[in-house]
């Protein structure tokens, strides 16, 4: 799945749509989020690079995520996360840049010159039953001492404390460990939403026979206020590309999922996790899955 923020600009039945060389379709100003960026942080970028137009992070406003297909690459999904301007631009004088080839009001009603995506969430923002809204795409953003109030903020069940280390246990323990690496989670709306670990090293050596090329993802949680709406997939689906960039030398990711976790087990294989076995962390049984992304 591909990544994207874009910016909708709206007036009355019409969309300020941009296209793009060799590109026969229309879509909205944006692009992919590179990893580690936040979402307000890509769109202001590319909106740059593109319409060559600096908005302030105040004037971007969140709207919603919409899963459709992209374009122009076949058989591909995008994740579409949807912002609005919230002050006052001159779009009728924009200066494009050169790998825009042409920036116009499209109405919605012309279809055909639209993209997939963007047909998506002109449907979506119609009422039409059948579209759903996915919940916000997610960035991971490795620790830093500027973070510690996000961790502080997330709020977790009594049940996950008897099982895992507390976001604030597993950052006071990588002080004293280089080869743990706290990550923070965030949405769209630049709310922390989650956090895990990577470890390196002895963390996961008691898992694989190449301990040099594999990470061990442990201490997952996710805030109480934002869980039952698919955030746990969404951040399972983007920690290889995450792990790829951070660690380039890394082509496995263990982790453990409690053996009586039947809906655990089904998410990390449907993401292509492998069963390798069983063992005991903290004295509680639990399958053993890994997942080459490399």
């Amino acid at each position: 799945m591909i990544r994207c923020v874009c910016l909708v600009i709206e007036r009355d039945d019409q969309l300020l749509l941009v296209q793009a060389r060799n590109r026969e379709k229309y879509y909205f100003p944006g692009g992919k989020i590179d990893p580690g960026e936040y979402h307000v942080q890509a769109l202001q970028r590319e909106i740059q690079e593109e319409l060559q137009i600096t908005i302030s992070e105040t004037d971007l406003e969140y709207m919603t995520t919409i899963i459709g297909d992209a374009y122009p690459q076949p058989n591909t999904l995008t994740e579409l996360n949807v912002f609005k301007p919230k002050g006052d631009v001159e779009w009728t004088t924009l200066n494009p840049a050169q790998e825009i080839t042409d920036i116009q009001w499209i109405n919605v009603a012309e279809r055909d010159r639209i993209a997939p995506a963007v047909l998506k969430w002109i449907d979506y923002s119609k009422g039409i039953e059948y579209v759903e809204s996915a919940p916000s795409g997610v960035t991971l953003i490795p620790y830093n001492a500027e973070l510690y109030e996000a961790v502080e903020s997330l709020e977790l069940k009594d049940e996950d404390k008897q099982f895992t280390k507390t976001p604030t246990e597993n950052i006071r323990l990588a002080q004293m460990d280089d080869e743990r690496h706290p990550t923070l989670v965030f949405n769209a709306q630049q709310q922390c939403i989650g956090f895990f670990t990577l470890h390196e090293g002895a963390g996961v050596s008691p898992y694989s026979p190449t301990v040099s090329d594999s990470i061990f993802f442990r201490s997952f949680s996710i805030d109480v206020k934002h869980r039952g709406i698919g955030y746990a997939k969404s951040i399972i689906e983007v920690l290889d590309d995450y792990v790829r960039s951070c660690f380039p030398y890394i082509k496995y990711i263990y982790l453990t999922v409690n053996d009586d976790n039947i809906i655990a087990q089904k998410l990390y294989s449907e993401c292509n996790y492998k069963h390798i076995g069983e063992s005991l962390l903290e004295g509680r049984p639990v399958y053993n899955m890994v997942k080459r992304i490399q």
